[in-house]
C-alpha cells in the first residue's frame, strides 16, 4: 500500500472513533449516549402562577419534569430496543434494556429559572450496577472512602 494512502486512512480514523462516540437522537428530548451506557431524556416545567411559596413552586416544577423525562424514557426505551440491537448486545441484549425500570434513572443536572421553573437531565443507565460490576471497578468503588472521621489529627 502507498504510504501517503495509508497516511490519509491512518489520519482519518480519529474522525471514526469520535463520530462513534456521539451521542445521538433517539426521540423527541432523549439521547442515546452509547460509549457512557446511558440514555438522557431532557424535560422541563414551568412553576405554578400561584404558589404558597416560592420553595413549592420549584419543588412541584421538579416533580412535573422528573415525570415527563421519565415518560420520554419509557417510549424511547421501545424504540433503543426496536433500533439498536447490535449496539445493546454489550448491555444484554434489547430485550433486557426493554425491561429496564426508569424510576431508576438519576437527575444528572438541573437548572433552575429565575421564576422557579426548572429544566431536568435524567439519565438511566443501560446496564445495572450488578452487570456494570461484572465488567469491572465502578466508579464508587474508584473512589476512595472518606472514613468517619472529623478530619482532624488526634
Amino acid at each position: 500500500m502507498n504510504r501517503a494512502v495509508l497516511g490519509l486512512l491512518l489520519a482519518g480514523l480519529p474522525a471514526f472513533a469520535v463520530a462513534a462516540d456521539k451521542a445521538e437522537s433517539v426521540s423527541a428530548g432523549v439521547t442515546a449516549d452509547f460509549a457512557a451506557g446511558k440514555l438522557i431524556a431532557v424535560a422541563s416545567c414551568a412553576a405554578d402562577l400561584y404558589p404558597p411559596s416560592a420553595d413549592v413552586a420549584r419543588l412541584k416544577a421538579e416533580r412535573v419534569a422528573r415525570s415527563r423525562a421519565e415518560d420520554k424514557l419509557r417510549k424511547a426505551l421501545t424504540v433503543v430496543a426496536r433500533d439498536h440491537k447490535a449496539k445493546l448486545a454489550r448491555f444484554g441484549g434489547a430485550e433486557r434494556v426493554a425491561k429496564l425500570d426508569v424510576s431508576t434513572a438519576v437527575v444528572e443536572r438541573i437548572e433552575y429559572g429565575a421564576t422557579s421553573g426548572v429544566v431536568l437531565w435524567l439519565a438511566l443507565p443501560l446496564a445495572t450496577k450488578a452487570d456494570r460490576g461484572k465488567e469491572g471497578a465502578t466508579q464508587e468503588s474508584a473512589v476512595p472512602d472518606a472514613g468517619t472521621g472529623s478530619g482532624e489529627e488526634p
